[in-house]
């Protein structure tokens, strides 16, 4: 049963616990457009925040940083992207040649040329990390930005580097897991879905389905603002993740690394 999220009345300073779903989920999507016209590099930046609902958007939990770049508004894609960090500066070299745009061996294989969307970040609580949750909200949120998109690009590397597992093996593990969605290497460890050609949306929905049955305990304590201001406590209490397959859909084969 899905949990309550109605906020005690009145108030009082003892957490309360519910239960969460899949289905109890909710992204909101920021992004900030400036009007001047030194201001406009042609790069939509995107903030996408994962919140357990609470009549709305309630306590975050992660969230997902994403650019998009508009192929008839940013004429240097490699200096835009330089401008806004180092990663993307990376990601932006490999898919991108400074005097044609993307690059042409990647350009002759998309199914339908358009916009160029680059992950920047995904961050997520470390105590929902372990079931492709992250993973599932942000191909949720490309499936939701991608229309007019030719590529999707993202590096798979962890948000921080830990000394108990090798940099290597955590892009590994992460690269099988983006697998899922679709990605696959191309080019100086940036891996890439082309949302034309492969079905994200059945992608999406697969793992979605993986997760149905799967639910969090979530403790929250309340604040001058809210209930769910602070997340005290998160663990699983039912796990019924299904073993991921690929779905039934017309996949088409993965572009070769090079």
């Amino acid at each position: 049963m899905p949990g309550s999220h109605a906020r005690p009345t009145p108030p009082t300073t003892d957490d309360i616990t519910v239960d969460f779903g899949i289905d109890d989920i909710i992204l909101s999507y920021h992004s900030d457009y400036w009007i001047a016209a030194d201001h406009d590099d042609g790069v939509q930046q995107w903030d996408i925040g994962m919140h357990f609902a609470e009549d709305g958007p309630g306590p975050q939990f992660g969230r997902i940083s994403l650019h998009l770049v508009d192929h008839n508004r940013c004429f240097d894609p490699i200096a835009a992207c330089d401008a806004l960090s180092e990663d993307l500066f990376t990601i932006s070299k490999a898919l991108f040649d400074p005097s044609l745009g993307l690059r042409q061996d990647l350009w002759d294989r998309l199914s339908c040329p358009g916009n160029t969307i680059i992950v920047d970040s995904v961050s997520i609580d470390s105590r929902l990390r372990g079931h492709g949750l992250g993973v599932l909200l942000t191909g949720m949120a490309l499936d939701y930005l991608s229309n007019g998109t030719g590529v999707i690009a993202l590096f798979p590397g962890p948000v921080e580097r830990r000394t108990d597992t090798p940099y290597e093996e955590a892009c590994a593990r992460l690269g099988r897991a983006w697998s899922r969605l679709g990605f696959t290497p191309y080019r100086d460890g940036v891996w890439i879905l082309d949302p034309g050609l492969i079905t994200l949306h059945e992608a999406v929905a697969a793992e979605q389905q993986r997760l149905a049955g799967h639910r969090w305990r979530i403790t929250l304590r309340y604040t001058s603002n809210h209930w769910g201001g602070d997340i005290t406590a998160i663990t699983s209490v039912m796990s019924k993740s299904a073993p991921w397959s690929r779905p039934p859909t017309a996949y088409t084969a993965p572009l070769q690394a090079t």
